[in-house]
């Protein structure tokens, strides 16, 4: 389904694209489950007898549940959307431009970044010394002499 549409072409930037989106979805499953666990009838296990998934530990409860079910509804609307026609050919033109991009050497990033470093140091200096004497200009205009 996520592929119907152009299969062989933006590959990378559907699966990124999806598991993203995927994990953000799982996120905010997992904090609807933890929210859920407050509401009272939530809480006991689905099946008696079985409360918790062996070796993962993951409780049953109705609050899992709910959370669960959101989570497989979200997953099967994700996957529609990405599907879509005009969704999966903005996803390989992104792919394509993004394969037109000069990226940068490692000596090219780390030459910019001490450039970037050292000319934050110099700005940050200037503007405490203005800062200090503009405060000092002003201290002197409007109280008439230096506060200590």
């Amino acid at each position: 389904m996520l592929y119907s549409y152009k299969p062989d072409e933006g590959r990378n930037a559907r699966q990124t694209a999806f598991w993203l989106s995927i994990g953000m979805v799982f996120f905010g499953c997992y904090s609807l489950s933890g929210t859920l666990a407050g509401v009272e009838s939530l809480r006991g296990p689905i099946i008696a007898g079985f409360e918790a998934v062996p070796l993962l530990g993951i409780r049953l409860s109705g609050a899992f549940a709910v959370a669960a079910g959101v989570f497989l509804v979200a997953a099967f609307l994700l996957m529609k959307y990405l599907g879509r026609e005009s969704t999966a050919e903005h996803l390989i033109e992104v792919e394509q431009e993004m394969n037109k991009v000069t990226w940068p050497t490692f000596e090219d990033a780390t030459n910019s970044s001490i450039v970037v470093v050292f000319t934050v140091a110099i700005l940050m200096g200037f503007l405490a010394f203005s800062d200090f004497a503009l405060g000092r200009i002003f201290d002197m205009i409007l109280w008439g002499g230096l506060r200590g």
